[in-house]
């Protein structure tokens, strides 16, 4: 179903807010009528490591995990949440696609061909320059993982992923087995650290979430770098896409 028109202005937020890289209404018209709707259950396969990056994807509704496995162990870089967008870098590097991405759950994604997209790129300047400031504002999101998987022990680096991961209204919507795969450790190390936290009074484990009690003692785990990073005023204009 070519063509999601209703689905153009979406699209644009979620790339990056007008303010930083406005564009006109003929671009987001461009830009949706390449878009195409797909479905995918929960645990199939969107793309596998190696293959050659023919999609570019923004997350619409569920959630999708990029993985790698790692000395035999399944390593979860990402998490994406509805408005995040990927696939487009190995697209534009020419490259196949370094990381496995799966639907965590149900998904709803929109799709663009990937050579569509350079031509878009090509033709259409305001949008090449909204998808490069979306390109920059995810690479700082990566950097904020880095910091993750550099804060120091296991309960650093799962006090980090837990304050990074909390919505507005605390609760972190992931199961222990993705906490654990975020860390690259086994689901029982990073079960017993829970437990630790939630002993301490910083949260409370519920069926498929978690509460974040004390963000600021979960804070207070993290280094002095980690802080930094977490407690960083956003600039304005930016987006989690």
């Amino acid at each position: 179903m070519k063509g999601l028109g209703r689905y153009g202005s979406w699209i644009a937020a979620c790339l990056s807010r007008a303010k930083r890289a406005p564009m006109g209404p003929s671009d987001v018209e461009e830009l949706a009528r390449h878009v195409e709707e797909k479905q995918y259950a929960g645990g199939t396969t969107v793309f596998r490591r190696g293959e050659q990056p023919a999609e570019i994807h923004v997350v619409r509704k569920g959630r999708v995990e990029l993985t790698r496995e790692i000395r035999g162990r399944a390593v979860t870089l990402q998490i994406l949440n509805p408005g995040d967008v990927f696939g487009d870098v190995p697209a534009l590097l020419g490259e196949l696609e370094p990381f496995d991405a799966r639907a965590v759950e149900d998904c709803t994604l929109l799709s663009m061909d990937s050579n569509e997209l350079l031509k878009l790129l090509t033709s259409r300047p305001l949008v090449a320059r909204r998808w490069f400031v979306s390109l920059a504002e995810r690479m700082a999101r990566l950097q904020g993982r880095l910091i993750d998987l550099l804060a120091g022990g296991i309960e650093s680096q799962l006090a980090s992923i837990l304050l990074r991961e909390a919505d507005d209204e605390g609760v972190v919507r992931l199961t222990q087995t993705q906490l654990a795969k975020l860390l690259g450790v086994q689901r029982s190390s990073a079960q017993r650290v829970l437990k630790t936290l939630e002993t301490a009074g910083l949260i409370e484990l519920r069926y498929r979430r978690i509460e974040l009690v004390d963000p600021a003692g979960l804070l207070s785990l993290l280094d002095e770098s980690g802080i930094s990073a977490l407690t960083e005023p956003v600039a304005p204009g930016a987006t989690q896409a």
